[in-house]
């Protein structure tokens, strides 16, 4: 396959990632990831694809430089930020006036476009050191 290609897919995982995710504000978001996660934390885990790809690529293609392990540690650090967050939530019913002020925050449209802008060029960087 070509590296533009791999770039592409990356790219495509990150868009359905976020397409699930996307909701105008924090509390919407996290609603989306409780549905998810009180079903399973498998298919909670099956939802981030952007994830599963970049580990696929990594045991794919025997990668271990640094843009891959950039990319699985914010992804891995974002996954579980989530979970924990859900268990707060939802599972504990531990909520603060800070936790209760971010739920409200409005999600401005640009920070959508976070993953699928840079987790594709993190793929780019991984694949182009090393020879594939």
């Amino acid at each position: 396959m070509e590296l533009w290609h791999l770039v592409a897919l990356s790219f495509v995982a990150e868009i359905v990632e976020t397409s699930w995710q996307y909701a105008p504000s924090m509390q919407g978001v996290m609603e989306k990831v409780w549905r998810l996660y009180r079903r399973s934390v498998f298919r909670f885990l099956a939802g981030h694809t952007g994830y599963l790809y970049i580990l696929w690529l990594s045991l794919r293609y025997d990668l271990l430089n640094w843009p891959i392990i950039v990319a699985i540690a914010l992804k891995t650090l974002d996954i579980f930020t989530k979970i924990e967050m859900v268990r707060k939530i939802y599972v504990r019913r531990e909520t603060d006036p800070v936790t209760e002020e971010m739920l409200g925050m409005r999600m401005p449209p640009w920070l959508w476009l976070i993953g699928p802008l840079t987790y594709p060029w993190l793929v780019w960087l991984a694949l182009t050191h090393t020879s594939v």
